[in-house]
């Protein structure tokens, strides 16, 4: 039985990607000016970086609801498709959730759902291995689903913000609030692994960051797929790629601009970057 990806929109997968891999993206929300967006479908990335930094008031973000994935959903299972819906961590939206309910209403084992433990870049990869272990000739949701597992377990992404005002107020700081009030001129480096968001370093500047964060993910080994985004600035991650451009093969290194769901949190000038074994 052919086996479909799905994801929620968090993992920025471009429209074009999508389609070539077939990947169902539902859309979260994100609410700007009292007004809720669907991402990447009601609002483009441009016009919401610019309304972000200029609005009185911080946008928030809401989770796709269960009958946003139900919708999405049936016309895969009534063609006959077994699906793996990967998503953002439990612990940073309702996401998991909402898509748990929606596959308790197909039949047991039709709708797998698992959480990537890691949020931007990282989720992205996983999506995309995901969709491609699914288009081999001899694929079944068990063995897909298997080796998505294994990789959120072993998922992280890193990413340096111009400050940490924007996840603090948004509420996703977790530990690494253990940095704020000593960020005067530096630009802090964060990890998300098994749905935390953790501090790691503190460098003075944006190059001496690009320069750390390359080495963090050289530290991660070998990789078979490799990603860089931003959010507003495409400069630095261009940088960052040039950097690690020897560790992954260049068919399988991506470069992704930060929809509006996760860059409500890390703000304008973030850099984030991820790697597969």
């Amino acid at each position: 039985m052919p086996v479909k990806i799905v994801s929620d929109s968090t993992a920025d997968i471009p429209d074009e990607l999508a389609a070539r891999l077939g990947i169902t993206i539902v859309p979260a929300y994100v609410l700007l000016d009292d007004v809720a967006y669907k991402e990447g479908v009601d609002l483009n990335r441009d016009e919401f970086y610019a309304r972000l930094q200029t609005s009185p008031r911080l946008p928030s973000t809401s989770q796709p609801t269960p009958a946003d994935f139900t919708q999405r959903l049936e016309p895969l299972v009534s063609a006959g498709h077994q699906v793996v819906c990967i998503t953002v961590p439990r612990q940073l939206s309702g996401t998991y959730s909402s898509a748990m309910q929606a596959s308790q209403q197909f039949g047991a084992g039709v709708v797998t759902v698992i959480d990537a433990t890691t949020a931007s870049v990282g989720h992205l990869l996983q999506v995309i291995a995901a969709a491609e272990d699914a288009a081999a000739p001899d694929a079944d949701a068990e063995s897909v689903a298997a080796a998505a597992r294994a990789r959120a377990a072993r998922g992280n992404a890193f990413c340096v913000v111009d400050t940490l005002e924007y996840l603090q107020k948004g509420g996703r700081i977790g530990k690494a609030q253990a940095f704020m009030g000593s960020l005067l001129k530096v630009k802090p480096i964060l990890k998300v692994a098994q749905g935390e968001v953790l501090p790691v370093d503190r460098p003075r500047n944006l190059r001496r960051a690009l320069a750390r964060l390359a080495e963090l993910v050289r530290e991660q080994g070998p990789a078979s797929k490799l990603a860089v985004a931003y959010t507003t600035d495409a400069a630095p991650a261009a940088d960052l790629k040039n950097l690690l451009s020897n560790l992954a093969d260049p068919e399988q290194t991506y470069t992704v601009q930060i929809g509006s769901a996760i860059g409500t949190h890390v703000g304008p000038g973030a850099v984030a970057v991820a790697t597969l074994a």
